[in-house]
């Protein structure tokens, strides 16, 4: 568990070295709003087609071969979006890095391996964590070697920097992590017939309480993706911040999240259970989605993001474990895939929109839309409960 905290985290700083720039950085090579958010949303286009394939290979191949050849394919991408000069390159850079992204799936399942059903919502918390340290290291530096005028900012400093921890973090894999899967388990899971990615997603919704917990995390997931994708222009444009100003709110979001999945998930699960985990996160982003829509004042953002931090750190572990808990043995890799797979396709949808309705509709109106698709999540993760009672 330690290597693979130490080596998810690393991961997630090169990612969050880039969030704080990369809306600008489309927009420095000629983009308006509408296809910033486009562009930032192919990223995610990878994730969903590799995501079901690196969880299903991880099943039958290990989950250390792939981790260590995503974390490298990851450092490659980084290296080509340090020298992209157009849209085009850009665009390919971020969906290369998007395929190689796909690995989350990989990594859960690898949290599944070691951990019982009663720990497993622990050890998602602590994945969680590491997700939440990157996100407090990756955009404070990638903030600071943007700097703070978004006129001059430097792009190629930080996507150097990212693919070097990322390249780091791959070697960390090689040396240090050891598979979590037997030999004997590996084998016997190569022997089994190979099924394609529709026929695991049309497996995964044959089961009513799966099907339910996906769309419910697909709804949320959307949400947090309209959030994610203009909540840099917004700062911008509303509060005049720079890439520098955007890492350190991101910091301070990531702070609460660390907190939280770090240190109190574990005993909150134990006493709460997951879903209640679950309905509280959605109450507390809806919340946060609708305040941040009305802010108006830095006090008044960063009480929102205080919200939404820590409705997401509760949300994501809780349904990570959920859908675990709907997986057999020889499958977690696969189902895992799926659903992050849907989640994926949740960060295709919300870009998708996102920038459109900030430029044409409102500053605040994807804020808005992100409270509203959040409500149906909650009526499906109850309904999900009830499914389960016999």
């Amino acid at each position: 568990m330690p290597i693979l905290f130490l080596i998810t985290f690393m991961d997630l700083v090169g990612f969050g070295l880039l969030i704080p720039l990369l809306p600008f950085y489309v927009q420095r090579v000629g983009a308006t709003p509408e296809i910033i958010t486009l562009v930032l949303g192919l990223y995610s286009v990878g994730q969903l087609i590799a995501a079901p394939i690196w969880g299903k290979l991880s099943d039958r191949l290990g989950r250390k071969p792939i981790l260590a050849a995503t974390s490298f394919g990851l450092a490659l991408s980084y290296l080509m979006l340090a020298y992209a000069d157009t849209l085009a390159l850009l665009i390919f850079s971020r969906f290369f890095g998007g395929l190689m992204a796909g690995n989350i799936a990989a990594a859960q399942a690898y949290i599944s391996d070691i951990t019982t059903p009663e720990t497993r919502a622990k050890g998602m918390g602590m994945l969680g964590a590491a997700f939440g340290l990157g996100f407090i290291f990756g955009p404070a530096i990638g903030g600071v070697l943007g700097g703070h005028d978004v006129t001059t900012a430097d792009f190629t400093s930080p996507a150097l920097a990212a693919g070097v921890v990322t390249f780091i973090a791959a070697i960390g894999v090689m040396l240090f992590l050891k598979e979590s899967l037997s030999p004997y388990i590996r084998a016997t899971r190569r022997d089994l017939p190979a099924t394609s990615f529709i026929e695991n997603i049309r497996a995964a919704f044959t089961r009513k309480v799966l099907a339910m917990l996906v769309a419910a995390s697909f709804l949320t997931v959307t949400a947090w993706a309209l959030f994610e994708t203009v909540f840099a222009l917004w700062a911008n444009a509303l509060l005049s911040y720079g890439p520098a100003q955007i890492g350190y709110v991101l910091t301070f979001m990531g702070v609460i999240s660390v907190i939280i999945q770090g240190g109190a998930i574990g005993k909150l699960t134990r006493r709460f259970g997951e879903r209640t985990l679950a309905l509280v996160a959605m109450i507390f982003l809806i919340v946060g989605y609708a305040a941040l829509a009305l802010a108006e004042s830095e006090t008044a953002m960063l009480g929102a993001c205080a919200v939404l931090a820590v409705g997401s750190a509760l949300f994501t572990p809780s349904l990570s474990s959920l859908v675990s808990q709907q997986a057999g043995e020889h499958e977690r890799g696969a189902v895992l895939g799926v659903y992050q797979g849907a989640t994926a396709l949740s960060r295709i949808v919300g870009p998708a929109f996102s920038g459109l309705v900030f430029a044409r509709v409102g500053h605040g109106a994807p804020f808005l839309m992100a409270a509203a698709l959040v409500i149906p999540a909650l009526g499906l993760l109850a309904l999900a409960h009830i499914a389960r009672k016999p």
